[in-house]
């Protein structure tokens, strides 16, 4: 299909380490033990050498790296489809040229037909002058793992002349087949990054009430951390903690601009859409981008932090049992 849209348009203290000491009596000497040694030591304190606080840092710190370095993983470019984008290019230059015979050469024939015409109000977008500049808003891919063949999804947004284009295409590979299957272009007045910047006002209810939502997950989560914080030490501290913020439900999402709700886990089948009934993610709130940078909030639950306040309001509800005395009082 070919498609022409305008749019006019927004100090450690490492704990003290812990020391050995040793006494020794000699004959007729008095062996007094010292009642600083009479409590139990079946716990080691928090600066004891065989739990040092640094060894706590540095797991937290390994959490942190094992959590982000799939997704920095992840957002590394493919060759393949950087060969993609750079066909996407070549293409959009043959096609700002007029070079309509190699444009077409290169258009997948479920496309249908292109017409002279129609490329021509195409590459009349692009006007006689090089583009201002040209910037890949996003790159995604399918790929066969042992054939190489697949789908590639491109967006592209040119400068020219006080307008922007954005150019959306899909690439089909076979063997050593490229194929455009999708090929669109939209004129906005502002570039993608300030045409979809986020801003608090002008919004509906259902983008308010989210974020309303949002910030009391966030709230209720920091605020059941620092409970945490206080009523306990040592691990049970820290594994409270960093649990917290995990959250176990599937994950909810809304566009900031076109309030669109989804679920980010939800997966479409021959059979409809599938939610599951537990999710993973942490940290359970965040915001997001889409390939247009159209900021989106999302959340899930989080269980461990909404049933640990639960469990300290419980508790503050028992009634205080009296204590009574068992020593015999003389008569």
């Amino acid at each position: 299909m070919l498609r022409i849209e305008t749019v006019l348009s927004g100090k450690l203290n490492a704990g003290t380490t812990g020391h050995l000491r040793s006494s020794s009596t000699s004959a007729g000497s008095v062996n007094r033990s010292d009642p600083r040694e009479t409590k139990d030591k079946s716990l080691p304190a928090a600066g004891h050498p065989y739990f040092p606080r640094q060894h706590m840092i540095r797991s937290i710190i390994l959490i942190l790296l094992f959590l982000t370095v799939p997704a920095i993983a992840a957002e590394a470019p493919d060759a393949r489809l950087s060969d993609d984008i750079a066909l996407a290019k070549a293409t959009i230059a043959l096609l700002a040229a007029k070079d309509f015979t190699s444009v077409r050469g290169r258009l997948d024939a479920g496309m249908g037909p292109a017409p002279d015409e129609t490329l021509d109000r195409m590459s009349n977008l692009f006007g006689a002058g090089k583009p201002a500049s040209v910037e890949t808003i996003s790159g995604t891919e399918t790929r066969n793992v042992q054939t190489g063949a697949g789908n590639s999804r491109i967006l592209l947004e040119y400068g020219v002349a006080g307008k922007w284009l954005v150019v959306d295409v899909a690439i089909n590979t076979q063997a050593d087949s490229k194929r455009f299957t999708r090929l669109y272009i939209t004129a906005n007045n502002q570039p993608l990054r300030e045409l979809n910047a986020f801003h608090f006002y002008g919004k509906g209810l259902v983008q308010y009430l989210f974020l309303a939502g949002w910030l009391t997950v966030i709230a209720l989560t920091a605020f059941a951390m620092l409970i945490a914080f206080r009523r306990h030490a040592g691990w049970s501290r820290w594994a409270l903690i960093l649990s917290m913020p995990t959250g176990l439900t599937p994950t909810v999402a809304v566009n900031w601009n076109t309030a669109q709700i989804w679920v980010i886990e939800a997966v479409s089948n021959s059979a409809g859409e599938v939610i599951p009934i537990f999710a993973f993610r942490y940290p359970m709130a965040m915001y997001g981008q889409t390939e247009i940078h159209v900021v989106y909030l999302y959340v899930s639950a989080p269980l461990i932090a909404l049933g640990y306040l639960f469990w300290h309001w419980w508790q503050g509800r028992r009634p205080m049992v009296p204590l009574v005395s068992t020593t015999p009082t003389a008569e």
